[in-house]
């Protein structure tokens, strides 16, 4: 067996990010094994704390008496595979973090140690003089048998009890023991079974002939009949017999034991099996050619692009099937927690129990229980958002990515990893094919298909002879021109009303996530944009000025348009609720549903919701980017986006592509089913490319002219960026720090290769607290970008990093 474990401790900093030696004693020798959770004593005073396993060696370099031992496994398996562990060291190098923020972000939610403090009263010697109160904690210990936790004795005397302690501690008179325990979320159920052993049939005959026993006799008689069950439905049919079943557990003609169970999340029994459709020619041929290369020596990730509507889950579906049928499994992800409920439902009338899912919402036990039936190959289906494509599968054939362009596929906390890569990543550990779908692919992916480094299938019809819907742009301009103030043109006005009358329904679209940011001017349309980045500029109240969050440069907020000299400029935005107000004031008696992120807080919030309008009990949804996309609902006829304004304007490099996405998925929710279906789409520039592409859901056409834009100005995919933002709680140390930053960047910037901007204040610049600023690094080749801020960043913490500072890097993303 080995001796020693390389063990990586759960400590999420840079400077104990590596590997340390630890001993394995003999008892423990047979348990360790790669991939599991230790607990390790760790630094000087050696604090208990989780370790992960990463490897096993009969030697190590370090001095013997300087080895410590692990202290014990925290489970009886291991939490990662070597898969994981591989996919981890690829994140940390990838997204510039520690091994210990990728390992926990794979590991199943919820899994952790529980720490407690034991105070024990030792044999003291009766003549030492103790205080008041040093007694009155040694009369409360004596009488909870002389131990208790810490926790029991500060909710008794107050927390400010840490003194007494420590002079009884000094007088020897209690022991301070750290007690650790690993916490794994398992289910655990009683059960009773009949203890048939060589005695039954007498202790048996002795209840029978007492009638002081007939309860007992009554509770065995009814155990002939099962051979367990559980305690729980034994007391549902005959009632509270607790104390019963503690005497015949004493009497021996019992067993009273737990069973680990795992969680059921759905109920299969309400769902009615269906079968493969008949294909139409394309999907049968896009199947065909996926097949092919799931086959081939070179498993490049293939695009299914295709329109909204055109069947890209069938074919998604197929595969699955097939790869199913060779024993292997699959990761279906999808982009929203709200898509999760209706793409499981269509699984599982396909395979059955052989599908599961997860999500964010879930508890932690079910999460875990999902996660180990796919561990010990109880399902073969794991659907779910991004954290699902760690899922702890043995023989994994196919990785599927629903709606690829979506933006929640990129990790906002660290590691800010992105999905698409990772899962081309454990693609090529594992030899699973990646399919991704779409109608409106990122940008970066549609490149690289027509580079040749993605195959790409084409879907270019709806299914079931439904077509696309009529779209109407309707430009809001001149709704001000005519003396319309409301958030509705009239003509959207009047859909929604003859939608009504038709008993048809409606969804409302908003993208708004609750703050301001761009000024437009209502009456021209005319955007406030940084002349440097091609961004809007972002509005800040407390100064009244406009700022680039690229660049830094800022101008005064102005009073009047600089284009064609209206009063009508401001800053910008409507949200969800008052979309909801307006429909309720102009139409009272409409069924209104809305979906955002405050109605949607509760578990089975988003179900609830979308089973309602499924169910026509709603009249009109209105929500964000929830309801864009994935959504089937047969009887919605029309589709208003609110203001395709907002997103176009919003401070990102990727607004233009972002709007051409959402409009183009949203108006893909009206006429989906026998009858047809209208989209208006309101804006103040109704002449601008995206809108007009969108509207024909012409993506080819916006590509041509968005890769155009992208080459010049040097973004993804013709170049890379980093943002670099530098917090803490003082202003002055956090501005000092990024300006040492920047110019240690400038300093080793001598030739001029790389493209510095800022440092200026973060897109917030103040968040619980910390103040923010961010340094902007473009470059067109990446892995040079790379290492350039790194060592700038290794130099800075080298000579002026503060424990009190915190640097939050991210790749082609803006850190808001």
């Amino acid at each position: 067996m080995s001796k020693y474990a390389k063990v990586i401790t759960n400590i999420n900093h840079s400077d104990v990010d590596r590997v340390f030696d630890y001993g394995i004693s003999k008892a423990i020798e047979e348990k360790v094994k790669v991939g599991m959770r230790v607990l390790v004593p760790f630094g000087r005073a050696n604090k208990s704390i989780e370790g992960y396993v990463m490897a096993l060696s009969d030697e190590t370099e370090l001095d013997q008496s300087k080895i410590k031992n692990i202290i014990k496994t925290c489970d009886d398996f291991p939490v990662f595979s070597k898969e994981m562990i591989e996919l981890a060291l690829f994140m940390k190098e990838k997204y510039y973090t520690t091994l210990s923020s990728c390992l926990k972000v794979i590991m199943p939610s919820g899994i952790g140690i529980k720490t407690q403090w034991i105070i024990v009263l030792n044999d003291y010697d009766e003549d030492i003089l103790f205080t008041p109160k040093e007694r009155e904690v040694i009369e409360f210990l004596e009488e909870k048998n002389n131990v208790c936790y810490k926790t029991e004795l500060e909710s008794q005397f107050g927390k400010n009890i840490y003194g007494v302690t420590n002079s009884l501690k000094n007088k020897n008179v209690i022991s301070i023991r750290q007690s650790v325990k690993g916490n794994s979320f398992e289910r655990n159920v009683q059960y009773v079974k009949l203890n048939l052993d060589e005695n039954f049939n007498e202790r048996y005959e002795l209840i029978s002939k007492n009638k002081r026993s007939e309860k007992q006799k009554e509770v065995v008689d009814f155990l002939f009949d099962y051979n367990e069950i559980q305690v729980s439905k034994l007391k549902e049919e005959m009632g509270n017999i607790s104390s019963t079943l503690k005497t015949l557990e004493k009497k021996g003609l019992i067993e009273i034991f737990n069973k680990v169970e795992k969680r059921s999340i759905f109920d299969i029994s309400n769902i009615e099996k269906t079968e493969p459709p008949i294909y139409t020619d394309e999907q049968q041929k896009a199947i065909e050619t996926i097949e092919n290369i799931r086959h081939s020596d070179n498993k490049k990730p293939t695009l299914v692009f295709g329109v909204t509507g055109s069947g890209k889950t069938e074919v998604y579906m197929a595969i699955i099937e097939k790869v199913l049928s060779e024993g292997k499994q699959a990761i279906v992800l999808v982009p929203e927690i709200s898509l999760t409920p209706q793409i499981v439902g269509r699984f599982i009338s396909r395979f059955g129990e052989k599908v599961s899912y997860t999500h964010s919402r879930m508890n932690f036990g079910e999460r875990f229980d999902q996660w180990k039936k796919a561990r010990e190959g109880e399902i073969s289906v794991m659907i779910g958002p991004r954290s699902a494509i760690f899922t702890p599968f043995s023989n994994l054939g196919v990785i599927i990515i629903d709606e690829e362009h979506d933006t929640s596929y990129k990790s906002e906390t660290t590691p800010k990893y992105n999905t698409l890569e990772v899962s081309e990543k454990l693609s090529e550990i594992t030899g699973a094919v990646v399919v991704m779908g779409s109608a409106t692919p990122d940008i970066c992916t549609y490149h690289k298909c027509m580079e040749g480094r993605y195959n790409i299938v084409e879907l270019k019809n709806r299914t079931k002879d439904s077509k696309l819907p009529e779209v109407y742009i309707k430009d809001m301009r001149k709704e001000l021109e005519e003396g319309n103030r409301s958030i509705f043109s009239v003509d959207l006005y009047n859909a929604i009303k003859e939608n009504l009358e038709k008993g048809e329904q409606t969804m409302l679209f908003i993208n708004r996530r609750g703050f301001s940011t761009f000024v437009s001017c209502r009456k021209c349309g005319h955007v406030m944009m940084c002349k440097n980045c091609n961004v809007s500029y972002t509005y800040h109240s407390y100064t009244d000025t406009l700022m680039c969050h690229y660049c830094g440069s800022t101008v005064k907020n102005p009073k009047t348009c600089p284009s064609c000299g209206s009063k009508y400029i401001k800053h910008f935005g409507t949200g969800t609720q008052k979309v909801e107000e307006e429909v309720k004031k102009y139409f009272p008696n409409a069924r209104v549903l809305r979906m955002d992120f405050d109605t949607t807080t509760k578990k089975n919030s988003h179900q609830i919701i979308l089973d309602k309008f499924k169910n026509k009990e709603a009249d009109i949804l209105i929500g964000t980017q929830m309801i864009a996309k994935g959504h089937d609902f047969p009887n919605v006829t029309l589709v208003g986006i609110v203001s395709a304004d907002i997103s176009l304007n919003s401070s990102s490099y990727r607004s233009a592509e972002n709007t051409f996405q959402l409009i183009t998925q949203v108006s893909g929710r009206a006429g989906r089913g026998e009858k047809a279906g209208k989209v208006y789409i309101q804006t103040y520039s109704p002449d601008n490319y995206v809108i007009k592409l969108s509207s024909k859901q012409d993506y080819k056409a916006f590509y041509s002219d968005e890769i155009g834009m992208r080459e010049l100005m040097e973004y993804p995919p013709f170049g890379s960026f980093f943002s670099i933002v530098i917090s803490g709680t003082k202003e002055k140390e956090v501005i000092e720090s990024s300006q040492m930053l920047g110019d240690i960047m400038k300093y080793f910037n001598r030739n001029r290769d790389f493209v510095i901007l800022g440092p200026v204040p973060a897109f917030i610049s103040k968040i619980k607290n910390e103040y923010r600023f961010t340094i902007t690094v473009k470059h067109t080749d990446e892995e040079r970008l790379r290492n350039f801020v790194m060592y700038c960043i290794d130099k800075f913490k080298s000579r002026y990093g503060k424990s009190s500072l915190y640097i939050n890097i991210a790749m082609n993303t803006v850190i808001f």
